[in-house]
């Protein structure tokens, strides 16, 4: 075999794999990520939360798109590889394609950035179960949502006494027979518009529309969480409204560092609300008792069973 010609042949494998390992990463983070279409309506909404689905969408269909204009410059310089007589040629058409394929590289890699960016925010997601019968727990900061998930389920959410601890929404399981249930310790969210909060308390928000079979509403009547009473009850107020069909208990916790007259007040305001001292879990099994009876825990197949049996007659 001619020198020319074992030149030529290793030029172009050289072109071809440098131009398969390309394609392969490209085609691999694109299809590693998981179908945006097809995720569940929760998950969905905080896909658009944390990094925005229009943006993500737009990156992954970039990275894609690198794909043609690789084969095409692949193609064409492969071509002129096997017309080439010239060695010293040969190995400069392959660094020339091996150029323009690296531009379009350098080109998308703001897109490929934010899709790594994208993965490693969503991969850090709870692992909620949207099926599960779930209570989620809402109202301000620090008004005791951690304490109480943290006493009645296996969720370890950390917990000071300032606001803005929990940055994300913690989820705990509870054994119900031969049924789990999640509950889900959501960050506060602050009594102003929805287009004013940012993006912790969007979190909490999902949480309530598309996880929620019961509400837990948490206020803190001693004001020790840094909001007023009637700031919460306009809080309480906007949650019943968003959410009217969500069966929704009211529990004023921290009832043991409550003045008097401020207790007085809210059991006038609120007389049908639990109180409980979440931190000694006094008044809590009751609470969670009576929430989990409105939560739908009939196994699927008993349903099933039941339905057959109006069909039957029986």
């Amino acid at each position: 075999m001619k020198r020319e010609d074992r030149s030529r042949i290793r030029e172009i494998t050289r072109l071809q794999e440098f131009s398969k390992q390309v394609k392969a990463k490209l085609t691999q983070v694109v299809e590693e990520f998981p179908s945006i279409d097809r995720l569940n309506p929760f998950y969905l909404e905080l896909t658009g939360i944390l990094v925005g689905v229009d943006k993500l969408k737009q990156s992954l269909g970039a990275v894609h798109n690198c794909i043609p204009p690789i084969d095409e410059i692949t193609d064409k310089h492969i071509m002129a590889l096997k017309l080439s007589t010239d060695f010293r040629q040969m190995k400069k058409t392959r660094s020339a394609a091996k150029g323009r394929i690296s531009s379009i590289l350098r080109a998308t890699a703001p897109n490929l950035d934010f899709i790594i960016e994208a993965k490693k925010v969503l991969s850090k997601l709870p692992g909620i179960a949207p099926n599960i019968p779930s209570i989620v727990c809402a109202g301000f900061p620090n008004v005791g949502k951690s304490t109480l998930v943290k006493m009645v389920s296996t969720a370890e959410p950390e917990i000071a006494y300032y606001p803005f601890t929990t940055r994300k929404l913690i989820i705990g399981h509870l054994k119900v027979g031969n049924q789990n249930v999640q509950i889900v310790d959501t960050p506060g969210i602050l009594d102003r518009p929805m287009s004013e909060r940012n993006d912790i308390e969007l979190q909490a928000v999902a949480a309530l529309k598309y996880l929620a079979n019961v509400i837990i509403f948490m206020i803190d009547p001693s004001e020790a969480c840094g909001w007023t009473f009637d700031q919460q009850l306009n809080l309480l107020t906007e949650v019943q409204r968003m959410f009217p069909l969500n069966p929704l208990f009211i529990a004023l916790n921290k009832i043991d560092i409550t003045p008097d007259s401020q207790l007085e007040i809210a059991r006038a305001r609120l007389p049908n609300a639990y109180e409980i001292i979440a931190v000694n879990r006094i008044g809590v099994d009751q609470l969670l008792q009576d929430a989990i009876k409105e939560v739908d825990l009939k196994p699927m197949q008993e349903s099933i069973d039941d339905y057959l049996k109006t069909l039957s007659g029986e």
